[in-house]
């Protein structure tokens, strides 16, 4: 039998109180730290859960103007609008800890409501008039919006008291060993809004996002294989640079996608092809040392790295610290406008902090380009004589309302206002190559946040 001295048990005493110390300083060291993770997370999902609100409900009071329009340009005027506010709604859900392949009906939705009105305004300017079926439709839509932004009001109402949750964030709390209370979260009030969607009118009309196209598959992964878990990791890791990675779940729907999260970040990546599809770091951010330059230099080298081809900056837009920058796909010079891919970089170390390939992977593939019949100089002839080109006339295929795409010159003007201010509006004008006629005008506001095109 051992016996143990005096000193000997005073130190085991000793060594098991410092080990209880310890492990006391290192739980709450660990309570700190899941704290201030919980914080963080919670604030970005909480500041999109608002903005999604607001534009829902911007939604809904356009769409009552839309019931009352009857001109060509004011329902033009109407859908741009209700175009832009469903593009920040979306890109506001896409923020949230949700299984988007779940939510196919919030999400047809927000991509309908624009070009259902564009497609009246155009069949208004060649003579035709709004049914008293598309009137009805605009009711329904209206009414839609404004139940989803009552439903987001109590949602935001339910987490500001606690009675509802951010089920991502309980989860990774779990799993961290901390014990989360058993409330509704935020996917299943979602669900509960998506079944409301159920007698949701079917969009017949001539636009990119009605019923069948909304169905298709992404072109960009067409032929390429499934890959595991660990490939889609490493992908994520390699492009985002960011550690330690958490995998989340898995999503459905027409691409099917791995989840994975970290201390302030959410990201997607596509089974098929392994590529990254969405990735939102919501970290805290610091002042702002960088230039524009600097940053955008950070998002070239981004697309680099992303090894999905060719791409040409296009805009950017400097807002709350974070530059955000949209790219256009290049096929033989031509800019692919369909196929777009939006990152954002952090001014104050020139980090990525998010990063959208959706419009990019849905939309990609090798075109066949239709014949050039009208010389870039011709095509700049028919410019207005309010208009002064900058330089030469650059191709582009744009997307149109009769979901198809057009191959135009891009002429970048100078334009005068007439209202003599001796300030000129900086104007893109896109002329056909085959037809020599106009396809779009859009205006560029160029202020020390960015470049806006409306």
């Amino acid at each position: 039998m051992t016996t143990i001295s005096r000193r000997g048990i005073i130190r085991l005493i000793s060594y098991t109180a410092a080990l209880v110390v310890a492990l006391a300083v290192a739980a709450a060291g660990g309570y700190a730290a899941a704290n201030r993770y919980r914080t963080t997370i919670e604030y970005g999902y909480q500041r999109a859960l608002g903005e999604l609100g607001e534009y829902i409900s911007n939604l809904d009071i356009t769409l009552q103007k839309g019931r009352y329009a009857t001109s060509e340009n004011q329902l033009q005027g109407l859908a741009a609008k209700l175009w832009r506010e469903a593009g920040s709604a979306k890109s506001c859900l896409e923020q949230l800890p949700l299984d988007g392949g779940e939510l196919d009906g919030i999400n047809k939705f927000l991509s309908q409501v624009g070009n259902f009105c564009m497609s009246l305004s155009h069949r208004v300017a060649n003579g035709g008039d709004v049914t008293a079926e598309e009137t009805k439709t605009l009711q329904q839509l209206s009414a839609y919006a404004q139940n989803m932004t009552m439903r987001l009001s109590d949602i935001e109402a339910g987490l500001n008291t606690g009675s509802l949750t951010f089920g991502e964030v309980a989860h990774r709390l779990q799993a961290d060993g901390l014990d989360e209370t058993a409330v509704p979260d935020l996917q299943q009030s979602f669900l509960e809004m998506e079944e409301e969607l159920a007698d949701y009118p079917t969009m017949i009309y001539d636009g990119p996002f009605s019923d069948h196209i909304y169905q298709q598959k992404p072109r960009a992964l067409e032929g390429l294989s499934d890959f595991p878990e660990s490939f889609a990791r490493d992908a994520l890791e390699q492009l985002s640079g960011v550690s330690e990675i958490q995998y989340v779940g898995e999503t459905q729907g027409n691409m099917p996608c791995y989840q994975f999260a970290g201390d302030s970040f959410t990201a997607t990546v596509s089974k098929q092809g392994g590529k990254v599809v969405y990735f939102l770091n919501a970290r805290p951010l610091g002042e702002a040392s960088l230039s524009v330059e600097d940053a955008l230099a950070a998002g070239d080298a981004v697309m680099q790295e992303s090894g999905l081809g060719d791409f040409a900056y296009r805009y950017y837009s400097l807002n709350n610290g974070v530059l955000a920058i949209n790219y256009a796909a290049v096929q033989d010079g031509v800019i692919l406008y369909s196929d777009l891919i939006k990152i954002g970089i952090a001014m104050d170390n020139g980090q990525l902090v998010s990063f959208d390939a959706n419009g990019y992977l849905m939309n990609h593939a090798s075109r066949s380009l239709p014949e050039i019949l009208v010389s870039e100089a011709e095509a700049r002839s028919r410019l207005s004589p309010y208009l002064t080109a900058q330089g030469e006339g650059r191709l582009a295929l744009i997307p149109t309302t009769q979901q198809t795409e057009a191959l135009c010159y891009e002429f970048s003007c100078t334009g005068d206002p007439g209202d003599g201010s001796g300030e000129f509006d900086q104007v893109l004008v896109y002329v056909n190559v085959e037809s020599g006629l106009e396809e779009q005008i859009l205006i560029l506001m160029k202020d020390d946040l960015g470049v806006l095109v409306m």
